[in-house]
């Protein structure tokens, strides 16, 4: 395992998922401290605190509709970069369990979007330590609630890590990823939510946001369980492919 974590860690060396992952966070960040900026006395009227309107506008849009996107654009390069040329046939050659090729993979991919998590809190927090008044606090659902947010979308990477290693053709998991991220927010409104995972993070990182979001508890134990199930399908089924 050790070694096969190692040599997906020196492939990212010769792409862009690292900058896709560190630029998303700062340009919403930015976005929403622009928002902050242009409509203050909107915001701060009532006595609102300053971080908590911050975090609001930078993760109103960030959480519903670019963290599921992001996760789908994430997974399918990481995997394409084995499908593209073939080298899942190189690769199975080597004295490495098939196993371990597919764990090392899927632990980069939950790097990558936890560190695009935690850079935007810390942003938030720099944000915020620039522009609140000093008698204001920081609410701690600053720090918690990306890291809820990470937990949610498990079941999410897990999702889309199983259909790009499952089908060669990048625009399979894509699509579907897609098609299941964008109409979030409509979904999001209907009792069905429960049943589209893509919604989940999305709805923790608002959770912490107080603007209704509700993030129950039964939603993390069914993302964790969905998780659980489609890696160990999709360990199964990579031990027993045809490549």
């Amino acid at each position: 395992m050790k070694k096969a974590f190692k040599a997906e860690l020196l492939k990212l060396r010769h792409s862009n998922m690292l900058s896709i992952a560190m630029f998303m966070p700062i340009f919403f960040v930015i976005m929403g401290l622009s928002n902050f900026l242009r409509y203050k006395e909107l915001f701060t009227s009532k006595g609102q605190n300053v971080w908590q309107q911050i975090y609001t506008q930078s993760s109103l849009f960030y959480g519903l509709f670019i963290i599921p996107l992001f996760i789908t654009i994430i997974i399918a390069i990481l995997v394409r970069i084995e499908n593209s040329e073939d080298n899942f046939k190189r690769i199975i050659t080597l004295p490495v369990k098939r196993s371990d090729i597919f764990m090392a993979k899927l632990i980069v991919g939950c790097i990558i979007v936890l560190l695009n998590l935690i850079l935007f809190m810390a942003l938030v927090i720099l944000a915020g330590l620039i522009i609140a008044p000093g008698g204001q606090s920081m609410p701690m659902n600053l720090v918690y609630s990306p890291v809820l947010c990470f937990i949610a979308a498990l079941p999410v990477i897990a999702l889309q890590y199983y259909l790009s290693m499952k089908f060669s053709n990048i625009a399979v998991p894509l699509g579907i990823g897609v098609i299941f991220s964008v109409p979030a927010v409509l979904i999001n409104n209907t009792k069905y939510w429960v049943m589209f995972p893509w919604i989940y993070p999305g709805r923790a990182i608002l959770y912490g946001a107080n603007i209704g979001f509700q993030s129950p508890l039964y939603m993390y134990i069914i993302g964790i369980v969905v998780f659980v199930i489609f890696i160990f399908l999709g360990v199964y089924e990579f031990n027993n492919k045809d490549i």
